[in-house]
C-alpha cells in the first residue's frame, strides 16, 4: 500500500475542488477520529482488492483488514459499494490531475494531443493495475443518484476542450463536446477490452484506442487545426 496513497485520502476527500463538485457533502465528517477510521477503511478495501475480486469482497472483509467495527463502519459508509465508489472517486481524482499535466500547448496537431492524453492515461494503469480493477471491474451505484460516472466524463472533456480551444481555433459547431465525449469512450472502451482480456492495458491496445480515437474524430475536426495567435 502506498503511504502517498494513505496520506492523500482525506485532502482529496474533504478539500479538492472536483469533490465539491462532484459529491458535496458526502465526506464533511473532520473529527480526527473520523478522517483516521474512515482513511483505514479506504486503505483497508483497496489492499483486499489487490489480491481478490473485488464482488468477492464484503463490508466485514474491510472491516476486518481495517480493524474497524462494522457499526463504525456505517457512520461513514451505508455499505461495501460506497467504499469501492469512494475509491473510484479517488481514483478519478488522480486521473483528472494526470491528464491536466498534459498541454495542448506543447503539440502543433491535435493529434499529438489527444495521443499524448491517452498514453498518459495508460501509465497510470500500467503503474497500479489496482486503478483499472477498481473501475472496470466494479459495478457501482452512484452517490445517490448524483451520476457521478457522467460527471467525471463531463469534467474530463471539459478539461480536453478547453486546451483545445486554448492552443487551437476550433470549429464552431453546437455538439462539438459530444463529439469529444464519444472520441474519449472509444478509448476508454478499448482500455477496458484491453483489461478484460489481458489483466492490463497493454501497448497493444493502447495503440488501438490512440488509432480509434484518432479516427473518429478525424470525421469531425480538421487534420490540421489552426493554432491560435498568441498560443
Amino acid at each position: 500500500m502506498s503511504k502517498q496513497f494513505e496520506d492523500k485520502i482525506e485532502d482529496v476527500l474533504v478539500d479538492s475542488e472536483l469533490a465539491k463538485k462532484l459529491v458535496p457533502n458526502k465526506f464533511k465528517f473532520t473529527s480526527q477520529q473520523g478522517r483516521v477510521r474512515r482513511q483505514k477503511l479506504l486503505v483497508g478495501a483497496r489492499t483486499l482488492s489487490e489480491t481478490r475480486a473485488v464482488k468477492d469482497i464484503s463490508l466485514a472483509d474491510v472491516c476486518e483488514e481495517a480493524g474497524i467495527p462494522r457499526a463504525s463502519a456505517y457512520h461513514f459508509f451505508p455499505n461495501v459499494e460506497a467504499i469501492f465508489l469512494a475509491l473510484r472517486f479517488l481514483n478519478a481524482i488522480e486521473m483528472f490531475e494526470a491528464l491536466n499535466s498534459v498541454e495542448a500547448a506543447d503539440f502543433n496537431r491535435w493529434q499529438g494531443y489527444l495521443t499524448a492524453l491517452i498514453e498518459k492515461g495508460a501509465s497510470i494503469f500500467r503503474e497500479d493495475n489496482v486503478k483499472a480493477k477498481l473501475i472496470y471491474e466494479t459495478n457501482t451505484p452512484d452517490f445517490e443518484g448524483d451520476g457521478f460516472g457522467t460527471q467525471i466524463d463531463d469534467q474530463i472533456i471539459e478539461l480536453f476542450y478547453s486546451k483545445l480551444a486554448a492552443r487551437y481555433v476550433m470549429p464552431e459547431f453546437k455538439d462539438i463536446k459530444d463529439v469529444l465525449l464519444v472520441g474519449y469512450s472509444i478509448a476508454n472502451g478499448v482500455f477496458m477490452m484491453s483489461y478484460r482480456l489481458e489483466g492490463s492495458v497493454n501497448e497493444h491496445y493502447l495503440q488501438e484506442a490512440i488509432t480509434a480515437a484518432i479516427a473518429y474524430l478525424r470525421c469531425y475536426l480538421p487534420e490540421k487545426l489552426p493554432l491560435k495567435k498568441d498560443s
